[in-house]
């Protein structure tokens, strides 16, 4: 689950926001955690919005985040917002997308509401509806007990979304300033992948709810399915390359057991080969 501080201050938007929390979803490396134990570490938390619901709220977010005492990161354009923690050198951020269909004409923005933006998602909407509620207790900055609940994205939507992001950062899509941070990415991305569909107790369940949810948008499906029998039909295939590139990256100093890595790529190959679509193209 999400770690401290971040609950605290998870816990802390959440009963700032009242009832309009059921329009967040948490997606991102934070809903991981909710659906593979030990994940990784991280500390910022995305959420998904529903735009339609938050433009008709009379609750207006700007306002709920400077009074939590948030302040928008420079350069973001306001779908990043980010405080200091207390007594500590870590800060709170967290960041705001919202399915793609909304953003503005040429811009990858979508306008939610006065002084709040999100960055626009492909497949935001699938992500929206394939949630679920998830029960958060702990304690408010103040001390004071609090528990709420937080709709988080299903591990199937969740493996749609980094499919889509590892697609763009493998391609490097921002240009060769951004090469080796993209590259880092990508290999991150692969490794979510990896890590969610290991850790599926029924694997054809999986698969039927992943493919499931393209009922109400076939073309981002077949779009998916292309990236997902790209990067992992072949035990050579780049999702594998990207796998066993981060499991050297986190290897401690020193160590290089490459035969260790190649059998754990085996591994993710054998078990992926259970939720790729039955045919591959041509």
């Amino acid at each position: 689950m999400i770690p401290e501080p971040q609950l605290t201050y998870v816990l802390e938007l959440l009963a700032a926001l009242g009832p309009t929390a059921d329009e967040f979803v948490i997606a991102g490396a934070q809903a991981i955690k909710f659906a593979v134990k030990n994940a990784r570490g991280t500390k910022d938390v995305d959420f998904i919005l529903d735009v339609i619901a938050l433009r008709a709220e009379q609750l207006k977010l700007e306002q709920v985040l400077k009074q939590l005492g948030y302040t928008a990161v420079a350069g973001a354009r306001n779908f990043q917002f980010e405080k200091p923690i207390p007594n500590s050198a870590e800060t709170m951020r967290i960041e705001f997308m919202a399915p793609e269909e909304f953003k503005r004409p040429a811009d990858f923005r979508v306008d939610v509401q006065d002084g709040v933006h999100a960055r626009a998602c492909a497949g935001g909407t699938i992500a929206l509806a394939e949630s679920d509620e998830h029960r958060l207790e702990g304690k408010l900055p103040d001390g004071r007990a609090f528990a709420g609940k937080v709709r988080v994205t299903k591990a199937h939507a969740l493996v749609m979304l980094k499919l889509l992001a590892l697609y763009d950062r493998y391609r490097n899509i921002r240009g060769p300033q951004e090469a080796r941070h993209d590259r880092e990415e990508a290999q991150t991305h692969a490794a979510d992948i990896v890590a969610i569909v290991k850790a599926r107790a029924d694997l054809a369940e999986f698969k039927r709810q992943f493919e499931g949810q393209f009922g109400v948008d076939p073309n981002l499906g077949s779009r998916v399915s292309v990236i997902l029998d790209d990067f992992f039909r072949d035990v050579t295939a780049p999702g594998y390359l990207l796998y066993e590139e981060y499991l050297a990256s986190t290897l401690p100093a020193g160590r290089e057991p490459q035969v260790e890595i190649r059998e754990e790529s085996a591994r993710a190959h054998r078990i992926l080969q259970r939720v790729l679509p039955a045919l591959s193209r041509g």
